[in-house]
């Protein structure tokens, strides 16, 4: 009974709470949606592990100039079979043949090599290494960018998604006003029972556009979950409160800004360099290398002995320098070489056509964004003159001198109006992210 009693506080208590918890829940900004989206979305999680293998590598190219040092050890058996022989002197096959038949030994040594000179290859393998791994430094800012302009876009669809279900909303509103204004009109006997079927009707069609648009409301809260790397069916509420502050600039300042910025075109330039140290690599298989090396080892019959008198008997060392000089290969170095080359070009051309792509972007987005702005303000003034219209129709069908026709065209043009408002403030702002992109300014913004 008293466990009974304990379980029904608990759930008492916890019920309030875990309501608390739901309405303190506050809607996500912005800034919000970017930070979370920069620690979860999966795409720059890969983007940063990728970035650690780059380093992983440029690490491993140091190598080529570390020495090598090598410990061996073994144990043998052997049998010998009958032989002619005792050590190198022949004793012929008359005598008896059976000396060392069997045995055992124990063997332990160790070797040091150094790479000397390798036509320049260790050195240009490191620079080519810290080159590919700038272009991943270069490749990560690139997809940071990406993931903020994901958000300003999952952002902003979101929030033209709510205004527009705002939108639709305030249609159903006027349709049901303009119903119950017909109908207690037709009581009256001031309009005919069309206008009244007329009325249904349209608040019907408005219902199934506001019900669609709910719908388009849903997935777009989805997509943004998606984009911040949460589940698509956790809950989620942005701000609507919005202000887009641009900056104005010259497009050949622009252009300049994006040039020294743009983490695409700085990746492609650090693959143009490395694609030239491959091609020193390459080359330098033509040229010989040069290595030094040490050994020593030992060998004992008894294992016990192996580790007795280490430096003094049964031990042999060696000393000495390598030369080694490829001549002749089935010239596949040749061919490395060319297909460096060829490599080397393709990438000097993607560099340029990546410049050419930036620019006519930044141009377009540039011509897109001045576009809006007036759109915006042309806009502002049709929805002033829409609102009057819708007014005026209202007014003209009270009194009389109107038709159910005129109100229903002047009704559509308010919320067209207010539609494209809409539309072209969100896309506006999704622009704006987007020529920041290209600018380079987004992956040091945040």
């Amino acid at each position: 009974m008293k466990l009974f009693l304990l379980w029904i506080m608990v759930v008492v208590i916890l019920i309030p709470c875990m309501g608390l918890t739901q309405e303190s829940q506050q809607p996500l900004s912005l800034e919000d949606c970017i930070q979370i989206a920069l620690e979860n979305n999966s795409q720059l999680k890969i983007s940063e592990s990728q970035l650690q293998i780059a380093n992983k590598d440029y690490k491993s190219s140091y190598s080529n100039i570390l020495p090598s040092v090598n410990l061996s050890s073994q144990m043998r058996k052997y049998e010998r079979g009958p032989s002619f022989y005792i050590g190198d002197v022949f004793i012929g096959p008359s005598s008896p043949a059976n000396v060392l038949t069997k045995g055992e030994d124990y063997g332990l040594g160790f070797s040091v090599s150094q790479n000397i000179f390798d036509g320049g290859y260790w050195w240009n393998n490191i620079r080519k290494t810290k080159s590919d791994k700038k272009s991943q430094e270069y490749a990560h800012l690139s997809q940071k960018q990406l993931t903020i302009v994901m958000v300003h876009e999952g952002y902003f669809t979101l929030l033209k998604a709510v205004k527009l279900l705002e939108v639709d909303d305030q249609a159903v509103r006027r349709s049901q006003e303009q119903l119950e204004r017909t109908e207690a009109q037709f009581q009256l006997g001031a309009v005919a029972k069309v206008d009244v079927f007329q009325a249904r009707t349209n608040l019907g069609n408005d219902r199934i556009e506001y019900l669609t648009q709910k719908n388009t409301v849903e997935k777009a809260k989805q997509d943004l979950n998606l984009i911040l790397g949460r589940d698509p069916q956790e809950p989620i509420e942005i701000e609507t409160d919005f202000s887009m502050e641009t900056q104005d600039t010259t497009l050949n300042a622009m252009f300049e800004q994006a040039l020294a910025n743009n983490p695409d075109l700085k990746r492609t330039e650090q693959d143009l360099k490395s694609a030239k140290l491959q091609t020193k690599l390459a080359v330098s298989n033509f040229i010989p290398s040069v290595g030094g090396f040490y050994s020593y080892s030992r060998t004992v019959p008894d294992f016990n002995d192996l580790y007795k008198d280490f430096l003094n008997r049964e031990y042999y060392w060696s000393l000495g320098l390598q030369l080694r000089w490829n001549l002749f290969n089935g010239f596949s170095d040749f061919l490395n070489v060319q297909k460096s080359k060829i490599n080397e070009k393709i990438v000097r051309e993607q560099v340029d056509d990546t410049k050419r792509n930036i620019m006519s972007i930044i141009k377009s987005l540039v011509d897109n964004l001045e576009s809006y702005r007036e759109i915006i303000e042309i806009n502002k003034e049709n929805l002033e003159s829409a609102r009057e219209q819708y007014r005026l129709a209202q007014e003209r069908y009270r009194v009389g001198s109107g038709t159910a026709l005129e109100v229903r065209e002047a009704q559509v043009g308010l919320t067209r109006a207010e539609q494209i408002l809409v539309s072209a403030e969100n896309n506006a702002m999704i622009t704006y992210a987007q020529l920041r992109e290209a600018l380079g300014e987004l992956a040091t913004a945040y």
